[in-house]
């Protein structure tokens, strides 16, 4: 597979789209997320496209550098820690995104608020050091 610079450039800018309106829900409570089905249902889609996003990035760099095909979204994550495309810290983080992101595109019918709610706080959180780390493998 060729390397496309742009195409990662690209995911970067619609991560940091993504986290401007993770910022703007930053300060939604359980209790809100639960009565308002608009902000449910946008942190649910936000939450997918973050982790689409991040996932295809890290399959593209592992499939043009090292030749490397996942067999899952877990195992992006894992080829990409052991490739040292991400570090200890990030991997630490970002393991069990692929599950998650599955979670969110196939079993919407058992969704957990809990779990949602959980992974919207996680991301919110680590979504600069995500961006960051990102952004070293390109170079940017």
């Amino acid at each position: 597979m060729v390397y496309k610079r742009e195409s990662l450039i690209k995911r970067l800018e619609k991560l940091r789209e993504y986290r401007h309106d993770l910022r703007q829900m930053e300060g939604l409570s359980f209790e809100g997320y639960i009565k308002d089905r608009k902000a449910k249902y946008s942190i649910e889609r936000l939450l997918f496209l973050i982790a689409e996003n991040i996932l295809d990035f890290l399959d593209h760099i592992l499939s043009s550098r090292f030749e490397v095909i996942s067999d899952s979204y877990e195992d992006i994550i894992e080829n990409s820690y052991k490739r040292q495309v991400i570090d200890d810290d990030l991997y630490i983080k970002l393991k069990g995104l692929g599950s998650f992101r599955n979670i969110l595109a196939h079993e919407y019918l058992s969704l957990s608020d809990d779990e949602v709610f959980r992974n919207f706080r996680k991301m919110t959180e680590i979504i600069d050091q995500v961006i960051d780390g990102l952004e070293r493998i390109v170079k940017i």
